[in-house]
């Protein structure tokens, strides 16, 4: 593109950013009938929700990460231990130009005196590099939820691969990993539940499902916290109330949720399961939320939409009738800015998550399987564990996320525990600890410049959608077509 070929241009919405949020937006937009620019700063798509091979996930590291949101990724190579880190990634590099010697290279930089061998195993795994699947927020589609109601409706469901979740788990420090029922048929032929305890399941489960005993266990319960009715209601205690709290309704650790919303989470669950199979989860091909933000570009482009990646920001000011993009190709005038919150300057790290990403050398958990799971010990870790079925990781290996929230220096060893008791003896071939902070950027949201949000600490992809979606009701009703910039 030729310098400053943008200069001057108008555009009904500019769009900074290639996540899953400012993706739906773009494309309900340019579905509209608005003429949309939607720039990236990075050259590949997905934002947050971005899927890499092993030698673009160093390179994301050391050279494209916000280091406001991401201050450190913390990387082990081959066998060392969890809490003995071969390269601390503090800053970043320049984003310009090749590096001779690639990821190595890149990595080398920020080696640390554990490193003596790390980079001989580094290459080892650079081998098959393309074979992985990095994702750096791995999330799930309930099969009954937001994201694949949006891609029907939208005729988006052929551009975007899922395969069932087969399995959910829920792991202890002691290593023992039980298998959750997800269904009456599975609660009937469970050998770890005794007959008390699935009739104590099936009592939920049925007073769930059937509409009338619905409505009335709210009403009994209106202004009761979920964990209470549980215990109240349908007597469950132990590893049994954890299995619904944790693995099916997905209460955070210490989360106060009502009985009407606790309710409704194991109902979309148990609604959502045999839709498409015997799972409540589909996992997403080469990356879920990846995917899911490129089909929607897609969408956009083929509405009148116009892409650039690898395109510095340089900043985004409001004026009396939008806002003025500058670009490193031209100055833009917008009627409205839509932006992730890492475009925005003054945006300050708030709430904390803190991520591990695991290779590991043998598929503990199946072969060829897809699995979720909830480490409980003092805190809840949530795990996806994927493989070569999801294009994840090369045959005979494995690609194990765990996040919590809380700062790293605070969670680490839970995360490192939640590891050791799903994989058991399963090598670890490659570790990356990294906190990823939420960037609030308030001050820079006005009438005409939307700041979008950022992966949260759920497994499922919904609370996205839902939020692109309440993004264009809100700022794009009353934005007309074809009105001048003025």
């Amino acid at each position: 593109m030729a310098s400053k070929e943008l200069e001057g241009e108008e555009f009904d919405v500019v769009v900074l950013g290639t996540g899953l949020e400012e993706s739906i937006v773009a494309s309900e937009a340019a579905a509209a009938g608005h003429k949309v620019l939607h720039v990236d700063r990075n050259p590949y798509y997905g934002g947050d929700y971005a899927c890499f091979s092993l030698a673009m996930f160093i390179e994301w590291a050391t050279r494209h990460r916000d280091i406001r949101q991401v201050p450190t990724v913390q990387i082990s190579v081959g066998s060392q231990p969890a809490d003995a880190a071969a390269f601390v990634i503090d800053r970043t590099v320049d984003q310009t130009g090749n590096i001779d010697g690639g990821a190595p290279q890149l990595l080398a930089r920020f080696a640390t005196d554990n490193a003596a061998d790390a980079l001989q195993a580094l290459d080892g795994l650079l081998a098959d590099e393309r074979k992985y699947g990095i994702e750096l927020a791995p999330k799930l589609a309930l099969c009954r939820g937001e994201l694949i109601e949006s891609l029907l409706d939208c005729g988006l469901g052929e551009y975007v691969q899922f395969r069932g979740v087969e399995s959910n788990y829920l792991v202890y420090s002691d290593k023992t990993a039980e298998r959750i029922p997800d269904s009456k048929e599975d609660i009937f032929a469970s050998t770890t539940l005794s007959l008390v305890e699935k009739r104590k399941l099936m009592k939920l489960m049925t007073a769930i499902a059937d509409d009338e005993q619905f409505a009335q266990l709210l009403d009994e319960h209106a202004g009761a916290r979920f964990d209470e009715m549980l215990r109240g209601k349908f007597r469950l205690a132990g590893k049994l109330l954890d299995a619904v709290q944790y693995a099916v309704a997905r209460v955070g650790y210490g989360e106060s949720v009502s009985a009407r919303d606790g309710c409704e989470r194991v109902r979309r669950y148990a609604a959502s399961i045999g839709r498409f199979g015997r799972m409540a989860y589909l996992c997403g091909l080469y990356g879920g939320g990846s995917e899911a933000a490129q089909s929607f570009c897609r969408l956009c482009a083929v509405s009148g939409g116009t892409y650039i990646l690898g395109e510095r920001v340089a900043s985004v000011e409001p004026t009396p009738t939008g806002a003025a993009v500058a670009l490193e190709h031209g100055t833009v005038r917008a009627k409205r800015v839509v932006m992730s919150p890492q475009y925005a300057a003054c945006a300050e790290p708030r709430a904390r998550l803190s991520r591990a990403v695991c290779i590991l050398g043998d598929p503990s958990l199946g072969a060829d399987t897809t699995a979720l799971a909830s480490y409980v010990d003092g805190g809840v870790v949530s795990m996806l564990y994927v493989t070569q079925s999801t294009m994840a990781a090369p045959a005979g290996q494995a690609v194990l996320y765990a996040w919590t929230e809380g700062a790293l220096a605070q969670r680490r060893s839970m995360l490192a525990s939640a590891i050791a008791a799903t994989i058991k003896t399963a090598p670890l071939l490659f570790t990356a600890f990294m906190e990823v902070c939420e960037l609030d950027a308030g001050a820079a949201q006005s009438s005409q410049v939307v700041v979008t949000g950022a992966p949260d600490a759920s497994v499922g992809l919904d609370s996205a959608v839902v939020s692109a979606q309440q993004i264009f009701s809100a700022h794009f009703s009353t934005l007309k077509q074809n009105e001048a910039v003025v």
